[in-house]
């Protein structure tokens, strides 16, 4: 069986940036409430207190789920490289689903743990 190079060297550089992204993000969490650096959200900007859950949650996050797009490389192994187009768009669709879930989860926490208005 011929593996996708496409797949599989896309996939695997995406999960490598998306992890050192956030042990990067993790090691140098931003201080202060900022525009240019951290996990931006109008959420976690509300107050210091939820910009440092956020910071710590969303870097802890973007390192769990970089490990979507290493899974993908494995798809590269049962499609045939002559289908470029699928190979394009599961290292897209990796990499959304990577930045989604990494996203989704700390919102999802930043509204159970701050939001005030719960039923």
């Amino acid at each position: 069986m011929i593996f996708n190079s496409i797949i599989v060297l896309s996939s695997i550089v995406s999960g490598c940036l998306a992890l050192i992204a956030g042990l990067v993000f993790k090691n140098n969490l931003p201080k202060k409430i900022n525009w240019w650096y951290g996990y931006r959200t109008k959420r976690s900007m509300k107050n210091q207190e939820q910009w440092d859950f956020a910071q710590k949650l969303g870097a802890k996050n973007m390192i769990k789920f970089s490990v979507i797009p290493f899974l993908t490389s494995v798809l590269g192994f049962f499609i045939d490289e002559k289908h470029i187009g699928w190979s394009i768009g599961i290292v897209a669709a990796s990499s959304v689903l990577w930045a989604f879930f990494s996203i989704y989860k700390t919102e999802t926490k930043l509204i159970s743990k701050f939001d005030k208005r719960k039923k």
